[in-house]
């Protein structure tokens, strides 16, 4: 079962509030227009965006076991993609606490699905620490870690329009009320074809179970 096991990170994520750190979806007009209204309403745990967003591509190191990866290594997975950092004190824990709330009523199916968290705090989140953080949530290979270079990141992050903000360096101490990053959260299907937003995967209220059905529809199309 996925579970959330760290108390102090549970009471963290069921803070809903943004006031500590700004938050905000960065998408090219095509995809930021027609997206609003439904984010707005939240009448969908997913919002239909294929063709307007380029396929998964990337090359960073896994947090399970030190490997450098790419794309290539989720093809024949679902893969949900999402952008974080590991001191978050709430949005980030609770759409990881909701992805793997799903992933636990699909079953079987689950075995289909990969959620992998992408830092974008550089300065804090080693290996080390994105491997013990994804711990509370579930184990690899469902649910994984990625860390790349500051070049690997920015290529990714700018390849689905996602705005971020994290210190470096000497302040990378720097309080984390400091790290802002855009707060989607991508689905793609088993050939790394972009799907949906996952518009309410962050939210206290998240329809886990529509949600479940969703993920549910794409991963019987994986393979076995």
């Amino acid at each position: 079962m996925f579970m959330l096991k760290n108390s102090a990170i549970h009471r963290a994520a069921l803070t809903t509030s943004l006031t500590r750190r700004r938050f905000g979806l960065l998408l090219g007009s095509a995809a930021a227009l027609p997206l609003a209204p439904a984010f707005a309403a939240g009448l969908s745990p997913g919002v239909n965006v294929q063709g307007q967003l380029p396929n998964l591509a990337f090359t960073m190191t896994r947090s399970s076991d030190g490997k450098v990866v790419s794309a290539t290594d989720y093809r024949n997975r679902v893969v949900i993609l999402y952008f974080g950092f590991t001191r978050c004190p709430d949005t980030c824990p609770l759409t990881m606490q909701n992805a793997a709330r799903a992933l636990d009523q699909m079953g079987p199916l689950a075995d289909r699905m990969r959620v992998l968290f992408v830092t974008v705090d550089l300065g804090y989140d080693t290996l080390p620490r994105l491997r013990t953080y994804l711990t509370n949530f579930g184990k690899p290979p469902e649910i994984d870690g990625l860390r790349g270079t500051p070049d690997q990141l920015a290529a990714l992050a700018k390849r689905y329009g996602v705005a971020y903000q994290a210190p470096t360096g000497p302040m990378a101490s720097d309080p984390a009320s400091k790290i802002s990053h855009g707060s989607a959260v991508y689905l793609f299907d088993a050939q790394g074809r972009v799907q949906q937003i996952l518009g309410r995967l962050g939210a206290a209220n998240a329809d886990i179970a529509a949600t479940a059905t969703d993920l549910e529809q794409f991963a019987r199309r994986a393979p076995a």
